[in-house]
């Protein structure tokens, strides 16, 4: 019984999503435009290549 009003439950949202998006095509959501971002290229170690995380030094120099 509880699985047929959860599956229930679900296909009202889809049904309810896709009258959304045939009432309302060019709307964006939020997380359209966090998709949408362009993000700044990843820092790289010039000497040996790896990914830099935040302002911390490679530690190939240490060595």
């Amino acid at each position: 019984m509880i699985i047929k009003i959860v599956a229930a439950f679900l296909v009202f949202m889809v049904v309810m999503g896709a009258i959304q998006k045939w009432l309302n095509p060019n709307h964006k959501t939020p997380l359209d435009r966090i998709r949408g971002a362009k993000l700044p290229r990843p820092r790289k170690c010039k000497s040996c290549g790896r990914f830099l995380l935040g302002s911390d030094d490679c530690r190939c120099k240490d060595r």
